[in-house]
Formats: structure tokens, sequence, C-alpha cells
């Protein structure tokens, strides 16, 4: 090692403000020569010159367990957490509040008359998990009230009928009833019959729909369930509407020269201006006399 090249006061003054630095910092030599800009080499050359050869490797021994000691504690730090949370996640209280919160969006769906894709993607939920919890409480597995779930000052008496009377508040009710009293509201079944009856009235003309779920008492979005149901109001295909043309206008003329007979078939101009297609060979007049008396439309 050159000793003249270390005894500039300049390049000492420079030198000494880098190892300080480094010292407070906690990083390795390598992150911080990468992090300044700087010459590994170089930098140990000067911890040498400063320090000691046996000096700095006490000192790169140190940071090296100080920075092992973070590391475990914030091990320590994740293990607590993940068990904290496992524990909280295993409690019957926690299962029991997503079977209500499942029970009430899948009695919403079936209530709104909604698909389960259509009903997810309008409240921001998962289809599947949605799709999984209605095939559970379907079939039995989940048994659970909801509103038995709910803060006693956010339990009214739900309903989904348009002609219902709304609801009153448990805080607000009236001092005449009962207490511990609730009124709940009736759900309505209906046959097929009665479904297809409701969703032909409401395909009757100067009737809208929304008039007939209020007369019985349904939602909207159930009625437009029953109507494709039953098939009431579906798209009728579009009829072709005969145009007259003048004889002789370019549009005629265009038309007839698009409008080739088929193979094996030739053009037999009609009286009225009109064109058939008839087998090749056939007589012209015997073809004339034969749209007359069957009134074919060509």
């Amino acid at each position: 090692m050159n000793l003249r090249h270390f005894e500039n006061e300049a390049r000492q003054s420079w030198w000494v403000v880098h190892v300080e630095a480094w010292q407070r910092s906690g990083l390795t030599r390598t992150a911080y020569c990468r992090q300044h800009r700087l010459t590994r080499d170089t930098l140990d050359r000067w911890l040498k010159y400063f320090a000691g050869k046996d000096a700095a490797r006490k000192h790169a021994e140190y940071q090296a367990e100080l920075r092992r000691q973070k590391r475990l504690e914030a091990q320590a730090k994740r293990r607590k957490k993940r068990a904290r949370l496992r524990f909280a996640v295993s409690t019957d209280v926690r299962n029991r509040a997503v079977q209500a919160y499942w029970a009430m969006h899948v009695e919403a769906m079936n209530w709104s008359g909604m698909g389960v894709r259509e009903y997810a993607a309008a409240l921001h939920l998962s289809p599947t998990s949605l799709r999984k919890w209605r095939d559970r409480l379907d079939d039995g597995e989940v048994e659970i009230d909801w509103r038995a779930h709910l803060h006693p000052s956010a339990r009214p008496a739900v309903s989904t009928s348009a002609s219902g009377t709304p609801p009153e508040s448990s805080l607000t009710a009236d001092p005449k009833d009962e207490p511990g009293a609730r009124r709940q509201p009736a759900r309505r079944f209906f046959s097929d019959a009665e479904k297809h009856a409701i969703a032909l009235e409401s395909d009757q003309p100067g009737v809208s729909v929304s008039q007939v779920a209020r007369k019985h008492g349904i939602v909207t979005g159930m009625l437009f369930r029953w109507r494709v149901q039953f098939g009431v109001a579906q798209k009728k295909r579009a009829k072709l509407a005969p145009v007259a043309l003048t004889e002789g206008t370019p549009a005629t003329l265009l038309l007839r020269d698009l409008v080739q007979p088929p193979d094996g078939m030739t053009a037999i101009d009609l009286a009225d201006g009109r064109r058939v297609f008839a087998p090749t060979g056939s007589d012209p007049d015997a073809v004339r006399q034969r749209v007359a008396i069957e009134g074919a439309t060509p």
C-alpha cells in the first residue's frame, strides 16, 4: 500500500466522511458503495488505513450481528401476527357472521329476480362464492336467520313486496304493540298457472309491466323473469313487405341486372312488370297463365 497516496489531506477528509456515514448507516460495504457509486476495494483500503485491518473486521462482524438480530425480531413479529389472525378466523362467531352475510345476499338475489352473474356484478361480489353459498342454503347444509345477527337498532321488518306497508323500526314501534312481538312479512307463493296468467296480463295492449307488478304485489324483476320463463313477448321474426317500383326507373333496371336466375332456371316477365323464375325450357305463356290462375307472388 502506497502511504503517500493516503497521506493526502484532501483525500483523507473526503474518505473520513464516507467511512463515518457507512458506520452509522448499518448497510453492508457493498450496498453502501453501490448506493453512493463508490468502489468497494477503495473503501476497504481506506478502512484498513483508518482503523487497521483487525478493527475493520470486528466492526463488520458487529454490523452483521446487528442485522441478524433485526431479522429475527421481524420474523417473531410475523409469527405472532399470523397466530392472532388464525385464532380470530377459527372462532364460531366469525363463521356465523360469514354465513349471515351470504344468506342475506342469497335472499336478496332470489327476490330481485336477477341471475348469479348479474347480481354479483351489480354488488361487486364473487359469482363463484355467491353460487356456492346459494347451493349450501338450498341444500340445507347451512341454516341461519341473518336478521337475528343484526344490531337491534337495524332490524326493520324487511319486505320486498311492492304493495307492502313501509317497514317500522324497533326504536319507533307503536307503544300499543306487545313487547317483543314482531310482525314478519308473509312470503307469497304463486303456482305456475298464476304466474302464466300474470305474465299474459302484462302483455296486453296499453298495460305496462310495472302496473301489473304493483297490482299483484310483486317486484318488476320477478315479473320479467316469469315473462321469459313462459315465453311471453318474445322477439318476433321480421316480416318482409312487398315494394313496387315504377317501370323504367334506374332502381328497377339496376335490380333486374343484379337479380339473376339460378342455375337451371330462366327469367320470365309478367304483364304487370313482375318477374318470375321457371325451369329452363318452360313455355312463357303457360307460366304466365299458371301465375294468373294460382295468384302466386313471385
